[in-house]
């Protein structure tokens, strides 16, 4: 089973603390492609031989953007050696193995466990860390669980 916070939580101590997915990718040496897609795709990571290519779609906005590249970092860190590509369409949060690992691998990424306010509602924590309700809840989620334990 992967424990994806412990990656999270290393991949963020190993570089210098930070939280945003772009700078992690470059660090991982991962190529960021900002491409204008009309239609529905909002990014997808593809690899090629031994590069690793994350593609966003450059007309969403920069909120989206972090989000849709957080996900995909996590498709790169946790299934690159998966014969699959992963295309992000019509919505964040579709159904299936793959798609539920990249979204908590997003959600540890962007929402730091110290900053959890516990007063707050879900659509108020996602509205204070930038994130759709659903990373709070994937998050709150694994909370619960290491609590139970």
């Amino acid at each position: 089973m992967i424990n994806i916070h412990t990656i999270v939580k290393h991949l963020v101590q190993k570089y210098n603390n930070t939280r945003d997915p772009e700078k992690i990718a470059r660090e991982l040496h991962i190529t960021i492609v900002k491409k204008e897609y009309t239609g529905i795709t909002k990014g997808y990571f593809i690899k090629i031989h031994t590069n690793k290519f994350i593609v966003i779609n450059s007309l969403l906005n920069e909120y989206s953007q972090r989000i849709v590249m957080a996900h995909e970092l996590g498709h790169a860190i946790l299934h690159s050696t998966s014969n699959i590509y992963f295309i992000r369409e019509q919505t964040l949060f579709p159904i299936g193995k793959y798609e539920v690992q990249a979204n908590k691998f997003a959600a540890e990424l962007l929402i730091n466990d110290d900053d959890i306010i516990k007063e707050y509602t879900v659509p108020q924590m996602a509205c204070y860390f930038g994130v759709p309700e659903e990373l709070v809840e994937y998050k709150l989620l694994r909370r619960k669980e290491v609590e139970y334990l």
